[in-house]
């Protein structure tokens, strides 16, 4: 590494470590955990089979940072960073550092909501697959996030909810961004329906496929027929449902006409979309333009 990336580093890590001073881990224990969290020791730590239930950002601030994935073993020290998933279970071993007899690390929680959010605001951002462990750069833009979005912990009442979480979105774009954090959480495992409604709905003009959907939930195409089955249910229906229902918010617009609903929701055909309409609604697209349009008295 040369000279100036090392002097970049540290003073990134300076720069995060206000936000590790004291351990807040027991926090992420309450139903409402903290967003950032620190994790202090002043002795050699093991902690055997951890398991967040949130995906997070693990910032190491001081010491260094031993993580079993299995059979793969990663060494991160001083501003590295990566990536832990919901529910991945890790053995860790956390080093003080020689110098000061320290250690100290950061976790940034991603709840579940905001992933799912990040998916639905970013969807070409979305990947099937990160490698497990794999290092994250601490860049200017991305410390600068963090610290943002950490803001709110010296003054939690000065901040809405919204507005912090927000700020964390940042975070979560930036990773996306660097392919570092898949945004297409695991919310397949309950409702196959409802991670099908998710990912379609904010790209209803997208030629969606079996296929399509099937490799962005990280499913084979016979896996996604048959948990749509099972909750009766299947991918034209849905798509269906979701572009009619569009096209008909979008009529309710006085300022929107027939071709934009038409664009927006991916028909090639005017007539095929209009019978579609006239099947769902039981009226013609021109008649809810018009009815919306009437002036009022």
């Amino acid at each position: 590494m040369r000279d100036s990336d090392k002097t970049l580093r540290r003073r990134l890590v300076d720069a995060l470590r206000p936000l590790a001073e004291r351990d807040t881990r027991l926090l992420l224990k309450k139903e409402d955990p903290p967003f950032i969290s620190a994790f202090v020791a002043r002795h050699r730590e093991t902690i055997s089979e951890l398991s967040m239930p949130a995906a997070g950002l693990v910032i190491v601030i001081e010491g260094r940072k031993e993580v079993l994935w299995g059979a793969k073993r990663n060494i991160y020290r001083a501003g590295d960073a990566f990536v832990l998933p919901a529910g991945a279970e890790v053995d860790v071993v956390n080093e003080p550092d020689t110098d000061t007899g320290v250690y100290r690390a950061l976790f940034v929680r991603f709840s579940r909501a905001l992933v799912i959010e990040a998916a639905r605001l970013w969807p070409q951002l979305t990947v099937r697959e990160v490698p497990l462990g794999s290092s994250i750069t601490i860049s200017p833009t991305l410390c600068s996030a963090i610290i943002h979005s950490g803001e709110a912990l010296a003054d939690p009442l000065d901040l809405s909810r919204r507005v912090v979480d927000h700020r964390v979105l940042e975070v979560l774009l930036i990773l996306a961004e660097q392919g570092a954090l898949p945004l297409m959480p695991k919310y397949v495992d309950s409702s196959v329906t409802e991670a099908v409604r998710l990912l379609i709905r904010h790209r209803l003009d997208h030629a969606w496929s079996t296929a399509a959907v099937a490799a962005s939930l990280s499913m084979s195409e016979a896996t996604l027929r048959r948990r749509l089955r099972d909750e009766n249910n299947s991918l034209r229906a849905l798509l269906l449902a979701e572009r009619m229902q569009a096209a008909f918010l979008i009529l309710s617009d006085r300022d929107a006409d027939v071709a934009d609903a038409i664009a927006a929701t991916g028909y090639a055909s005017r007539s095929h979309f209009s019978r579609h309409f006239q099947d769902a609604f039981g009226q013609a697209p021109s008649t809810v333009r018009r009815a919306r349009r009437k002036p009022m008295a």
